[in-house]
């Protein structure tokens, strides 16, 4: 019984520290948060923090984890939508808010190098990339004209630009709307498939469609479904690769 008390005031004094730290770097920046500050806000004293921690960069590393876990629970929004590209903007908007709201947070979270001795920092594995869900969601209904990594690799680096050109900017409420839906609306363009796409194979979209849903199809062997994706996507990365070749050569043509 002592055992566990000792252990819910150490999990109560790091929730507090966590805490502590995260609204400083909220108010004031990465820069805000030294040990001192964090000790006085949480009410500790600094040695507390270093036995929990070991060193500030092991605070850095657990405030970005216990900020991701906190930004994944309040990004689940859309599940239910029947819509996959409603639900990709509304976790794009969700997305942008967040960054904004919190600028501090959003650069600590994407700057592991702020850990000088190279560590990731984890995200938590009950909480899902949501990203890459609702990208898969787009390609199982046959709508996404790229690679679910091209496509989600474009998304994040869209949202990560436009969220860091905001925040360096002195845009309003209004401008800042129309930036983030406008590079919304060019990625859109770029990943989503439509009529007037001009693909270099037809094929392509069912290949992309056929890896997304691969672990869904019923009287394979989880075995089976790995290899029918890696079949997919084989076929894909040569196509691209042709499709280079090809333009490169016709680029050298005078």
């Amino acid at each position: 019984m002592r055992e566990q008390s000792m252990e819910s005031q150490r999990g109560r004094t790091r929730e507090a520290i966590l805490t502590a730290a995260s609204e400083l770097i909220a108010e004031g920046g990465a820069g805000a948060m030294t040990t001192r500050a964090v000790a006085l806000r949480a009410g500790v004293q600094a040695p507390v923090i270093y036995r929990l921690f070991e060193d500030k960069q092991g605070l850095v590393r657990a405030v970005a984890a216990h900020v991701l876990a906190t930004y994944a629970r309040s990004k689940d929004v859309a599940d239910d939508d029947a819509d996959p590209i409603s639900a990709l903007r509304v976790a794009w908007q969700a997305h942008i808010d967040f960054g904004l709201a919190n600028g501090g947070l959003y650069l600590l979270m994407n700057e592991p190098t702020q850990a000088s001795d190279g560590a990731e920092i984890d995200l938590p594995a009950e909480f899902p990339d949501v990203l890459a869900l609702r990208v898969r969601a787009i390609a199982s209904a046959g709508l996404l004209a790229i690679s679910e990594e091209r496509a989600v690799g474009l998304i994040r680096a869209a949202g990560d630009g436009a969220i860091r050109a905001l925040l360096a900017s002195t845009a309003d409420a209004d401008h800042a709307s129309a930036l983030s839906d406008d590079m919304l609306h060019a990625v859109l363009a770029r990943i989503v498939a439509n009529e007037s796409s001009v693909t270099a194979r037809p094929v392509d979209a069912l290949l992309i469609q056929l890896r997304a849903v691969a672990d869904d199809l019923p009287g394979l062997s989880p075995a089976e479904q790995a290899l029918l994706r890696e079949w997919a996507a084989r076929s894909l990365n040569r196509e691209t690769t042709s499709t280079r070749h090809v333009t490169s050569s016709s680029d050298a043509r005078p």
